[in-house]
């Protein structure tokens, strides 16, 4: 068994950020400052965009991309049934209407077969999920948003750092928006990124971010001491000794240590609407310099994993041409409880339901695609530094338990 476990999350941290931010609160220019241009531009040059703007999260992004498109309160959204629950309840949450569309089983995507079915005179857009930070399949999708006059918008919050076709995902649509969230590779605590290529959309949505507020101070230091804090558990060396005996210990109750601080938290931060701020601005922009470094690095971690996997393992499905970022490792198997309580016992931690049926949910039925992945998938999110020895043990951890996946 490998000394260093894996833990469920990654989060990238740079502990030399404590200067950074002890020299703005030192300036006073912790809110408001050049900072945040200086993100939005570095931003538009990574992903090759014309127009960027910075806000509090993916989800407030969403909205106001919706809302300076025109859609109002009660108009139908369309979006992929099997997904992070967080889209439709944002959506529910703003006052549109989630309508779900049915999976494609082989991509784990929005079906382009299925979406057509479900258009009606109340639906007005689509929200095309990169899941797990694979590119789905944007040409066919754009085609019959542009075929039935849907605005297209893009969920690209995993996939930052993944290329459909030579371009970078997010920016086909006529908006996108990412995510600097979570165990996301690129982490300002909270924040988020609209991206388009129409300019009279990015100045409305411009307008309208003005008739927000920053944060508090102290709401944003505390996220980012949470973040810190995060960094430090899911360090591998520090994981190992604490957060893996503590999950293996659980697990024998089947309970889950993420599971359960979640249902400790109120509201998430994502689910608050405010302005992005030059501290975050600064952490983003340090976070860029080895931005393509970190996505290099967890290419090639999955794609040496990938050679080693035994053939009968199924993975998502790729479009041609396309790069993805494999921000999560998404395995189909027999049953998902069985196969991440073995791999927990190799050291691996594993996600059961970072995405969900979520038609189910708000109890929806009729998506055997979604029902079907909601059931059978489980994602392992890699280091971004694993040795030769560590991707070989990780590929025969699975093909060991080859038997419990699909």
């Amino acid at each position: 068994m490998i000394l260093k476990k894996i833990p469920k999350r990654t989060l990238p941290f740079r502990f030399r950020e404590i200067k950074d931010v002890w020299g703005l609160l030192c300036s006073g220019s912790i809110e408001e400052g050049n900072f945040i241009k200086g993100f939005e531009e570095k931003f538009k040059d990574f992903v090759g965009a014309q127009e960027t703007i910075a806000l509090s999260s993916g989800r407030f992004g969403l909205y106001l991309i919706l809302k300076n498109l025109g859609l109002k309160q009660g108009d139908g959204v369309l979006l992929s049934a099997y997904n992070f629950r967080g889209v439709p309840k944002a959506l529910l949450q703003d006052g549109f209407i989630p309508v779900f569309v049915d999976a494609d089983k082989k991509t784990y995507q929005i079906s382009p077969e299925d979406i057509e079915k479900r258009i009606s005179p109340n639906v007005k857009a689509i929200i095309l999920t990169h899941l797990f930070g694979q590119p789905a399949e944007i040409d066919k999708i754009k085609d019959i948003a542009k075929r039935h006059n849907l605005f297209l918008i893009e969920d690209a919050a995993h996939s930052l750092g993944s290329y459909y076709q030579g371009g970078h995902t997010g920016t086909f649509a006529h908006a996108g928006f990412f995510s600097f969230a979570g165990s996301k590779t690129l982490n300002t605590s909270f924040g988020g990124m609209v991206v388009t290529g129409d300019k009279e959309l990015a100045c409305k949505i411009r307008e309208d971010l003005n008739g927000y507020d920053f944060p508090t101070r102290s709401r944003l230091l505390k996220q980012r001491i949470t973040t810190c804090i995060h960094a430090l558990l899911t360090n591998r060396i520090f994981y190992s000794l604490t957060g893996y005996p503590i999950t293996l210990l659980l697990h024998a109750f089947n309970k889950d240590p993420l599971e359960i601080y979640k249902s400790l938290k109120k509201k998430e931060v994502s689910e608050y609407k405010m302005k992005f701020t030059n501290l975050q601005g600064l952490l983003g922009l340090r976070q860029m310099e080895k931005l393509g470094s970190l996505v290099s690095q967890r290419q090639r971690n999955a794609q040496g994993m990938f050679q080693k996997l035994d053939s009968a393992i199924t993975l998502q499905a790729v479009p041609p041409k396309c790069s993805p970022n494999y921000f999560m490792v998404a395995l189909k198997t027999r049953n998902k409880k069985e196969a991440s309580k073995k791999l927990l016992r190799r050291g691996i931690d594993s996600n059961l339901n970072y995405a969900n049926d979520c038609a189910a949910l708000y109890g929806e039925e009729g998506f055997p695609g979604a029902r079907f992945l909601s059931d059978s998938i489980l994602t392992i999110q890699l280091p971004f530094h694993l040795t030769e020895r560590e991707i070989e043990y990780l590929a025969c951890s699975i093909n060991e338990i080859k038997e419990i996946f699909v």
